[in-house]
């Protein structure tokens, strides 16, 4: 069973008050509160992309840290798409999930960087691009966060499609990765700046 980034925030939290309210029956209950992170999972589980987008980034600008809340807002928009009746409202979500997506990508996280082949492969938001799609794919399995987090298993059906490309494609992928370069975030701020 998968877990939601959010639940698999929220869990541990609500495992350790469950174990103090049970180990002292005669104080209530202390109230969970979320943290701003949280909260925004909480919104994009419930396909409230714009208000978690606003509640992580009330200022419109994001810092260093924030990569993996911008992958997760792309993810959002994507995942909501699929529930929109409005073929053009839809349309348009899959467009600013993919903007958003693509920034992670472009930053590293390698969530978004296998989300990025996906979307070069099934022609719904770009067209089709073999190229790009093998370049991202090359750009996942060299993701050192795998060395960190232990290896993912990329989706079969996509592997295969791209595994499939002739000698032409993984030669163009291969001199687009090496010229990628990744984007950073700049630090945040301190209150004494």
């Amino acid at each position: 069973m998968r877990l939601s980034r959010f639940a698999s925030a929220v869990l541990p939290a609500l495992a350790t008050l469950a174990f103090a309210g049970a180990a002292s029956a005669q104080s209530t209950t202390p109230k969970l509160v979320l943290g701003k992170y949280e909260s925004a999972l909480k919104l994009m589980d419930q396909g409230q992309c714009e208000k978690a987008k606003d509640m992580l980034f009330p200022s419109g600008h994001m810092v260093e840290g924030d990569e993996l809340a911008i992958e997760d807002i792309g993810e959002c928009y994507l995942k909501a798409a699929g529930k929109q009746p409005d073929a053009d409202a839809a349309q348009k979500m899959r467009e600013t999930g993919a903007g958003w997506v693509l920034r992670a990508a472009d930053m590293g996280v390698r969530e978004g960087q296998a989300t990025a082949v996906k979307l070069y492969l099934d022609g719904k938001i770009f067209v089709t691009d073999p190229y790009e799609a093998a370049k991202w794919y090359l750009l996942w399995q060299a993701n050192r966060s795998q060395l960190q987090l232990g290896l993912v298993e990329f989706d079969s059906g996509l592997a295969r499609q791209v595994n499939a490309y002739g000698a032409d494609v993984w030669g163009e992928a291969r001199t687009r990765a090496q010229h990628w370069n990744r984007t950073i975030l700049r630090p945040a701020q301190s209150e004494a700046e």
